[in-house]
């Protein structure tokens, strides 16, 4: 059977991407945000024209993966699109992820950087730059040659060219905009899958994750140095720069029931960055959803494929939800097991569902039920239907401890620690060592030495008595 009977929705997907979609030089040729932009014209394409392919206009849908979906969550945020579309899915991403967004300052500097690498004749630290000047060496260069210089990435999935705030079509900090309420309310799917951040760290520590043993082996991380080392390597500099932080964050995720078992170290450290960068961003837009009225279901993708390419050990990894939602398992060319095949057409009748009506998800137009499955809407108790061949069942959260920590913890950690200098987080690093180490072998040695010293003033007292009397005036015994 084609997969068209699974699913039916027309949808739009594509983006300018990198500099030539979020290019910023403080000039109207390069505004920053155009890809968004572009995506805003298709948009109004669609609600002008879908009508003519069958499609509704009032019952639009827009859903995005990873980077699409931040992009998606920022046309939920955005006053400009909001009047185009009606309901949203975001698949492991949000606008308030920390790869989402950068600032003005920090898009401007990189595009001085890819002119100064083209021999723009200019540098950041030029103090009468001419910006107009850039803009044509820039405009001159080949696509290709733009391409070689773009990437100026200096930290883990730290992308070089992101949306920001431009006042135009992002009116504030999408973080701001959740908490209060300022976008727009309708439905929501929401999601992540088990394994988020493996996927990118093989790519990023070649050195541990070798590429030639990827498939070979299954242990990477040996021991407490090397996981400590990786986290080091993989966590922001504003999170690692500050080692009481850095500590909290290694205390958390270490897996203190096996801490010697080098999967488990592997694991804890794709779900540290996992967590940080996917996870509790995804669940923070669908506490803000539900906190002002929204209303959201929310998934957790739990199956590794079968015709997965990465090492089983890898797990459930980023992106790999996509080949279900599109009935890759009907594709011969790939090995998917007949149950794969039946998870597929639940994932496309989930998705078509939601994008129809925006009812439960679970719900078929003619208001019968797909399966006996009970998908909950999202409540304060943060329910989630897990998605996999082993049948579904109900859960909470997802990470519900582990995004505490990263949205209320560490912030608070984070502005505790804020005004001390290096010197003095060096020193109650080491007050803490002194007052829990230290002190106590002080004091077991000090115990010692009064005891030494009584047994010594007792025996000098004995030497110095002669039939009851003592010298010295000590008194009697």
């Amino acid at each position: 059977m084609r997969n068209e009977c699974y699913h039916d929705p027309q949808h739009v997907n594509g983006a300018e991407v990198s500099l030539f979609g979020f290019l910023y030089l403080e000039r109207p040729e390069a505004p920053g945000n155009v890809g968004l932009l572009d995506q805003l014209e298709a948009l109004i394409w669609v609600k002008t024209h879908i009508e003519n392919f069958g499609g509704d206009p009032d019952e639009v849908t827009l859903f995005g993966e990873s980077a699409g979906a931040a992009s998606v969550h920022m046309h939920v945020l955005s006053p400009l699109s909001q009047p185009y579309f009606k309901r949203f899915i975001l698949q492991s991403g949000s606008a308030t992820a920390p790869w989402a967004l950068e600032t003005k300052e920090a898009i401007f500097e990189r595009a001085i950087l890819v002119a100064q690498s083209l021999n723009c004749n200019v540098t950041k630290y030029d103090p009468y730059l001419n910006v107009t000047l850039v803009l044509e060496c820039l405009l001159n260069a080949s696509p290709e040659n733009l391409l070689l210089q773009e990437w100026q990435a200096f930290e883990f999935l730290d992308f070089p060219w992101t949306p920001i705030v431009d006042g135009i079509f992002l009116i504030e900090e999408p973080r701001s905009s959740l908490q209060h309420g300022r976008f727009k309310k309708s439905q929501a799917l929401i999601g992540n899958n088990l394994d988020e951040a493996i996927y990118f760290i093989v790519y990023f520590l070649p050195s541990v994750f070798k590429k030639d043993d990827l498939f070979s082996k299954n242990h990477f991380i040996h021991s407490d140095a090397t996981f400590e080392e990786c986290a080091y390597k993989l966590l922001p500099a504003y999170l690692k720069r500050n080692p009481i932080v850095k500590n909290a964050i290694l205390y958390e995720y270490k897996d203190w029931s096996l801490p010697e078992d080098p999967m488990r170290r592997q694991d804890a450290l794709d779900k540290m960055l996992g967590d940080y960068h996917f996870t509790c961003s995804v669940n923070e837009a669908a506490q803000a959803y539900l906190k002002h009225g929204g209303v959201v279901y929310s998934y957790y993708f739990t199956h590794r494929a079968s015709a997965q390419t990465w090492p089983r050990w890898m797990g459930v990894v980023h992106g790999y939800e996509i080949n279900f939602i599109f009935g890759e398992p009907f594709n011969p060319t790939f090995k998917y097991t007949t149950e794969e095949k039946e998870l597929s057409k639940r994932f496309m009748r989930y998705w078509a569902n939601f994008a129809r009506t925006g009812r439960n998800p679970n719900s078929n137009p003619d208001g019968s039920w797909m399966s006996a499955d009970v998908w909950p809407v999202y409540t304060q108790n943060q329910e989630y239907l897990t998605l996999s061949v082993n049948g579904s069942r109900i859960g909470h959260g997802p990470r519900l401890r582990q995004c505490a920590f990263w949205k209320q913890y560490i912030p608070r950690l984070l502005a505790a620690t804020a005004d001390l200098t290096d010197i003095e987080l060096r020193w109650k690093q080491q007050f803490s060592k002194w007052e829990q180490e230290y002190i106590v072998d002080w004091k077991n040695e000090f115990d010692q030495f009064q005891r030494l010293n009584k047994y010594k003033y007792y025996d000098s007292d004995i030497r110095h008595c002669h039939n009851g009397h003592c010298d010295g005036g000590n008194g009697h015994l």
